[in-house]
């Protein structure tokens, strides 16, 4: 094997689950793919590996001899353990599929291309309507760019998938960066309108120490009181006055 902690790596299937045998036959040959295993003998051993559970133990029941090849293992293996749906809902399911938020593009990949090749071929859609559906399964940013790259078949487009997703993550995160710089150099809300309370305040303080000044001026302007100029006393108050007092 390429590395020694290829077990971790490897997917399991115990027959629980969501998981499908289909997908996982489809799963087993992309990593015999990817890590160039052509030996038929060994791709059996590591299949084997992969089962867990109840599949293990069916798998350790079967009779001895009883898998002459890998194709056969397959057919044997997809026959035992992969779910018999009725056609019309198998269908449906196609119709519907989209990517689920936490699965990744080769994931979905091969669910698409499980459950499109699970179709009979009586109603079964044609492979240019398959090119045209796929791109639905994801978001309208990724299925837009995928539609501009106009890819003549199937597989060239679930490969433009994954570098059409790489561009777009690194775009996203671009502008997450670039909006953090902005944010950062922008004064906030609450700081603006702090000042202008504050500006508000200082002019109110201003306007009541002129208000108390006012009158104080007030008093200064005026002077000293003046007595009314016509006013006089009266030139006998020292001498002695005949008959009744002056009221």
């Amino acid at each position: 094997m390429p590395c020694q902690d290829y077990q971790i790596k490897i997917f399991q299937l115990d027959g629980i689950g969501q998981y499908t045998a289909q997908q996982h036959v489809n799963k087993m040959n992309d990593n015999f793919e990817l890590h160039k295993i052509d030996e038929e003998d060994l791709q059996m051993r590591l299949f084997s590996q992969t089962l867990a559970g109840d599949v293990k133990k069916w798998f350790k029941g079967l009779p001895a001899g009883h898998i002459v090849g890998f194709p056969v293992f397959h057919r044997l293996f997809i026959n035992r353990w992969e779910t018999k749906k009725n056609p019309l809902q198998i269908l449906s399911e196609y119709e519907n599929i989209r990517r689920d938020p936490n699965e990744s593009v080769q994931d979905y990949c091969t669910r698409f291309n499980s459950i499109y090749n699970a179709i009979p071929a009586n109603i079964k859609p044609p492979p240019d309507l398959e090119l045209i559906k796929f791109p639905d399964g994801f978001d309208a940013d990724m299925s837009y760019q995928l539609r501009e790259r106009n890819p003549p078949t199937l597989e060239q487009i679930q490969s433009d998938a994954i570098s059409v997703e790489s561009n777009l993550l690194a775009k996203r995160a671009r502008m997450r960066n670039e909006r953090r710089v902005t944010i950062k150099e922008e004064p906030s809300t609450l700081d603006v309108k702090i000042d202008t309370l504050a500006k508000s305040l200082e002019k109110l303080v201003d306007r009541l120490e002129i208000m108390e000044r006012k009158p104080q001026w007030d008093n200064q302007q005026k002077g000293p009181q003046i007595r009314n100029p016509n006013f006089r006393k009266n030139p006998n108050t020292g001498m002695p006055r005949e008959g009744p007092p002056d009221q």
